[in-house]
């Protein structure tokens, strides 16, 4: 790639975003070959970060009222999903 080329920011967060499949894809696989056990736990065990869990969380702007949020599942199977894709991500010129 010449110095002056550059991906585009769309073409990056579409290669992230098919590296996110990738691991919800690889989190079912493993699911469904490993045992329960320890391993299985480690690869699927899911954090949710985000917002919008509480009751109270409603934005009023007293005509209209309404809810917001937006989570993310972030596993060891989604970080090696999004790496794998980074890595394809060199070879895409």
């Amino acid at each position: 790639m010449k110095v002056n080329e550059k991906r585009s920011s769309m073409f990056i967060l579409l290669i992230l975003f098919i590296g996110i499949i990738m691991g919800s894809i690889l989190s079912q696989l493993i699911g469904s070959l490993l045992p329960d056990g320890v391993v299985r736990d480690f690869f699927l065990t899911s954090h949710s970060i985000g917002w919008g869990m509480r009751p109270d969380n409603w934005v009023d702007l007293f005509v209209l009222r309404f809810k917001s949020g937006l989570f993310f599942d972030i596993s060891v199977v989604s970080i090696l999903g999004i790496a794998i894709s980074w890595y394809f991500l060199r070879y895409f010129k």
